[in-house]
């Protein structure tokens, strides 16, 4: 009974050590918000949204899917976008970058992943874009640039299904 227990021990030891030594993931769904200064035309506005990202990670390169309830009458705005991430030298902070590859409507969007530590109990992350469309929904063939701030929290660490970008 002895035995059994010390290899348990050791067992449970080897384990715990080889999650620790696992690179960071950022594989799962987040919630958050994203709030966004607009031109349109050249009229200044701003706006800001609750949404969800699911988030797959594969090696150094990322795949998301956003949705955001931007119009009840029209239903969810969806987007999917593909990047990279890095981590810190140290290993206890992680950033990157995700590009708009697919979604509701044509745009173009780059996405800067700030800095984010991994040495907490929750993991969230910030990030800020640059968006440029004339194909925004109800305000079709219009100039729209805007600049947006993300803030995301992972609620799931669950390994989402979506179809990434090709």
């Amino acid at each position: 009974m002895i035995r059994h227990t010390i290899v348990a021990a050791a067992l449970l030891v080897m384990a715990t050590g080889a999650e620790a030594d696992a690179p960071f993931s950022w594989t799962g769904t987040y919630d958050g918000f994203f709030a966004c200064d607009r031109l349109t035309d050249g009229v200044a506005s701003s706006f800001g949204l609750p949404w969800t990202i699911d988030i797959v990670q594969t090696g150094d390169r990322i795949d998301m899917a956003a949705r955001a309830a931007v119009d009840p009458a029209e239903g969810t705005s969806t987007g999917r976008y593909r990047g990279a991430v890095q981590e810190s030298p140290a290993g206890d902070a992680v950033s990157g970058y995700v590009e708009f590859c697919a979604g509701t409507f044509t745009h173009k969007e780059l996405v800067r992943i700030f800095p984010a530590t991994t040495t907490g109990e929750t993991f969230g992350f910030a990030a800020d874009t640059v968006f440029v469309s004339q194909e925004v929904p109800g305000i079709e063939g219009k100039l729209v640039v805007e600049s947006c701030k993300w803030a995301m929290r992972r609620v799931s660490t669950e390994v989402p299904a979506f179809d990434p970008c090709p």
